[in-house]
């Protein structure tokens, strides 16, 4: 995975931080050997403050299922910057309100 992230060029941008997620994360000595080839902040995921959830839903092999059950709910909270400048209607000659008119005296 190091490699990979390396080899992608986004490296730098993805951080230090690593959260481990899936029935993998939980071998034996897994975590102590992300820490020590990836990154000294490794650490194991789990689904948190999901109500209802029976416990053998809480672990990690369960996070990224629990989480897309999740994010539906939750997307629409996400905010998402204005790409597009939008301008003020024109006024006069080009302006919106100057064109609806003209094309309603040249349908009717």
């Amino acid at each position: 995975m190091r490699d990979r992230l390396r080899a992608s060029g986004y490296a730098a941008q993805a951080g230090r931080r690593l959260v481990m997620t899936g029935g993998a994360c939980q071998l034996t000595g897994m975590p102590e050997l992300a820490r020590t080839i990836i990154s000294s902040q490794a650490r194991i995921g789990r689904p948190l403050g999901i109500e209802g959830l029976p416990e053998s839903g809480k672990s990690p092999a369960f996070a990224a299922a629990v989480g897309l059950m999740v994010y539906p709910q939750m997307a629409g909270l996400e905010y998402y910057a204005v790409t597009r400048q939008f301008s003020r209607p024109h006024q006069g000659e080009g302006g919106y309100a100057a064109r609806v008119g003209r094309w309603l005296k040249e349908s009717f």
